[in-house]
């Protein structure tokens, strides 16, 4: 009776564990500590005569607690989780800016003529703040999925979720934070190779309906208008940049001294603590403390980009570059209104302006800039050697040899 005898299988090989994430990058800590912390010095200096020491103690202590819980949870949690969330965030970001529009809504807050905050009890937050995070993340995992061939119905999705953010927060109104998330849009669109045909063919879009709708309304066209020469307007909407420009001439090369700003009382300098904190910097620090500055922000952004550039996976990549661009190029705007070079856009200059919705969505976006960065780099592709081509088997290699006379038929 023939013997049966059990097949020998070799046992299955254990699964690959992912790599352990390491250290975050350091010198964008070291950016971020500066930011930080410049920052609640500048905006208790810029808003102590206005209360009690105590007073703003107290609030400032509060938006850098909850500022460093949002920045510990986009470093902790998981970035498949926060891609596994990115739809709800985006519902909830797109819900918030469509209930400010909502006519006699109890829980939305005018402010100079603009209804941007909710009232959410014991704070207010900005929906648009959040936006931008929001649409990042998006953005993120739309196009590692379909950025290299972008086909019409995609290209239809993400327009169309670009333009419905974009229009919410226009209506608001808030031209300038609805032109960044534009420029977010186009410059990940780069980040993800899209064609760039579609790109440019946006970027010209983008650009020409900005002009539009600046120049729709009274104020935006005067504020176009101030910019060309904010003298013939000293005594309306140019007046914010003229004082800008006093308190960064009489800071001179080293300030006048910490706390010892004179633009900032009275309300000479509106919006001090705010848009125009670095005017507020310069007043006190002088052109040093400006300069520094600037260099933190070289700093953010050269490692920010240095880290999606070495991303272990596209996705990664992406959410690394749109958080950058977006500390970046709103850095670029901020700086740009304050020292007059581009027209007023109400932007925030990031982690140094007061605002804790702000100060919330920017070190969530921080966080998972430090994210990325724990993880092992991608490694590089195998490059074949130079040399000859190797035989394959079954084949013979060609060898040409000499050449065959054959006789010519008459």
């Amino acid at each position: 009776m023939a013997r049966t005898v059990p097949s020998a299988r070799r046992p299955p090989a254990p699964a690959e564990r992912p790599p352990a994430p390491g250290l975050p990058d350091g010198l964008l800590i070291v950016a971020l500590i500066g930011l930080v912390s410049l920052g609640m010095v500048m905006i208790y200096s810029a808003t102590v005569h206005e209360g009690t020491p105590a007073e703003v103690v107290r609030e400032l202590s509060v938006q850098f607690g909850v500022g460093l819980a949002g920045l510990l949870a986009g470093m902790v949690i998981p970035l498949s989780w926060w891609r596994r969330l990115t739809p709800l965030i985006l519902l909830a970001a797109a819900a918030a800016l469509l209930s400010l529009l909502i006519p006699g809504n109890p829980l939305a807050i005018s402010r100079l003529g603009a209804t941007r905050w909710l009232d959410v009890g014991p704070a207010s937050i900005q929906p648009s703040e959040f936006a931008k995070l929001a649409f990042i993340l998006f953005a993120a995992s739309f196009l590692e999925r379909n950025g290299r061939r972008l086909r019409l119905d995609h290209w239809a999705v993400y327009l169309g979720v670009v333009g419905g953010l974009a229009y919410l927060i226009y209506k608001e109104p808030d031209l300038g934070t609805a032109a960044v998330i534009g420029g977010i849009a186009i410059c990940m669109l780069w980040l993800a190779r899209a064609h760039w045909f579609g790109v440019g063919l946006l970027g010209f879009g983008a650009v020409s309906a900005g002009f539009y709708l600046a120049t729709r309304k009274e104020h935006q066209m005067e504020r176009l208008l101030s910019w060309r020469n904010p003298w013939a307007y000293q005594d309306t909407i140019g007046h914010q940049v003229i004082q800008s420009w006093t308190a960064m001439a009489r800071g001179g090369l080293w300030g006048v001294g910490l706390g010892e700003s004179l633009q900032k009382l009275g309300n000479r300098l509106p919006e001090a603590e705010t848009d125009f904190i670095f005017a507020v910097i310069v007043e006190e620090l002088g052109l040093a403390g400006g300069i520094f500055v600037i260099l933190l922000f070289l700093l953010f952004t050269w490692r920010g980009f240095s880290i999606a550039l070495r991303a272990r996976d596209r996705y990664s990549m992406l959410l690394a570059g749109g958080v950058t661009t977006w500390v970046a190029g709103q850095a670029v705007l901020n700086l740009g209104v304050v020292t007059g070079t581009l027209p007023n856009t109400g932007i925030p200059l990031p982690f140094l302006s007061s605002g804790g919705s702000s100060l919330l969505a920017l070190m969530i976006g921080a966080g998972l800039l430090l994210s990325v960065s724990r993880l092992p780099a991608a490694e590089p592709r195998a490059q074949t050697p130079p040399g000859p081509p190797k035989e394959t088997p079954g084949h013979r290699k060609y060898t040409p040899g000499p050449r065959k006379r054959v006789p010519r038929r008459v």
